[in-house]
């Protein structure tokens, strides 16, 4: 099943180190009009902007489920990757109308 991306959508992915490059650099390709941004442990972050420096719609960033470093309600689209109950973060940084779908790595 393919995520429900759109092409203007603010994309947070939570849990990098569960996700290959060759996923992510596939939703940034769909992201035309947008952008994504990649919480997780630090050596996955720095995996992540190594592998995918030529991309300029992401960023990658060291959070996680409990601490988003993100403003209020900015992102469309959660992928949650380590899976789990929503967190109170996670709300806080979606937009009104977004969207948390938990994925498989």
């Amino acid at each position: 099943m393919g995520e429900p991306l759109g092409c203007g959508d603010r994309v947070l992915v939570v849990g990098l180190a569960q996700c290959s490059s060759a996923r992510l650099r596939k939703w940034a390709a769909t992201l035309t009009e947008g952008f994504l941004v990649g919480v997780g442990e630090e050596s996955a972050v720095r995996q992540a902007r190594r592998e995918l420096a030529d991309l300029d719609n992401v960023m990658f960033s060291a959070g996680g489920r409990a601490e988003i470093p993100w403003k209020d309600g900015f992102f469309t689209l959660i992928l949650d990757a380590e899976g789990g109950a929503e967190t109170a973060e996670m709300r806080r940084v979606l937009k009104g109308g977004g969207r948390i779908y938990s994925i498989q790595p």
